[in-house]
């Protein structure tokens, strides 16, 4: 081979070499292969990349939720644009649970104002409905009695023909307990009792009530032929059966005065007649074993349909 040839190659071989040291200094000591060994996660930037990407294009196509900026508070979703409010699912439920609560509540409350004693017999607080009826008339403008003292019942009785009514009764709250027990025992026991109706259907008149053998209790008025107010006035007197059990007083000539007028034939309680209350009657016992007394054990009158109660 000639001698300049060899030289030409040992130049170019010298070269070579020259730069593949060259290389191996410039990356640090490491070969390509070791390089691409070293670094074999260099394809995930381009799926970040990708991803990123993608993020950019879904925000783009949402740029009307982004342009706004989000407050979370409470449970709700809302942006500064106040008109646009999101309730989250945790602030319907919670609402939902809220206004369940009140619904209860309300129930429990009404519940609590009605005193149930058993099927058909109740009392509760004068309604707005019950204090219409009576205002003016068994309670008057110049009625000194609290209303919150008085107490509205509902009850069943037996009338004179043995069928079931539901009577209706206006008494002080202190009894009121006492007088469904009463009733509930003289109705299970098919004890007649002509009507049970407030002395408003009677325009507040005792002696129409009477008359009309009407058993009633509330009535702010003063004692026939006084000026002491009644104990029917503060609602701790029941007059039961009236014309068959009448008001006797008595005058200083011997006379007597029976009302209501009509009932003479009952003012005789030697005799014997349908509906008498004595000592042997059940609603006398039963009005006794309550703490009542029985005005037919009076002295100076002879009220054989009243029991009241002090309170």
């Amino acid at each position: 081979m000639n001698k300049k040839y060899l030289k030409d190659f040992a130049f170019l071989g010298g070269v070579i070499i020259f730069c593949a040291i060259a290389a191996r200094i410039l990356a640090g000591g490491e070969t390509l292969e070791e390089y691409a060994q070293k670094n074999d996660k260099i394809p995930e930037v381009s799926a970040v990349a990708s991803t990123d990407t993608a993020i950019s294009s879904t925000d783009e196509s949402s740029s009307f939720i982004s342009s706004k900026e989000l407050n979370i508070t409470s449970g709700t979703v809302t942006t500064k644009d106040e008109s646009s409010v999101i309730p989250s699912k945790a602030s319907n439920e919670a609402a939902s649970l809220a206004s369940s609560q009140e619904d209860t509540q309300a129930l429990s409350d009404d519940s609590a104002d009605r005193f149930v004693y058993k099927d058909g017999f109740y009392y509760e607080p004068i309604s707005n409905e019950i204090f219409k009826r009576i205002s003016g008339i068994s309670y008057p403008a110049d009625c000194s009695v609290p209303l919150d003292d008085l107490r509205y019942l509902s009850l069943l009785y037996n009338d004179f023909n043995g069928d079931t009514q539901t009577g209706e009764m206006i008494c002080n709250k202190s009894i009121a307990e006492d007088l469904l027990e009463i009733f509930c025992e003289l109705y299970q026991n098919s004890y007649h009792i002509e009507s049970i109706r407030l002395i408003d259907e009677y325009n507040g008149d005792d002696t129409a009530s009477m008359l009309a053998n009407n058993t009633s209790c509330f009535n702010y008025r003063v004692v026939e032929g006084t000026t002491r107010l009644s104990n029917h006035a503060k609602g701790l007197a029941v007059d039961l059966n009236p014309f068959y059990n009448p008001y006797i007083t008595y005058n200083k000539d011997g006379s007597i005065n029976i009302s209501p007028e009509g009932s003479e034939a009952y003012a005789d309680r030697a005799s014997a007649f349908p509906y008498k209350i004595d000592e042997n009657d059940l609603a006398y016992k039963l009005f006794k074993e309550h703490g009542f007394t029985w005005g037919g054990n009076w002295n100076s009158v002879k009220d054989y349909q009243h029991f009241e109660r002090s309170n």
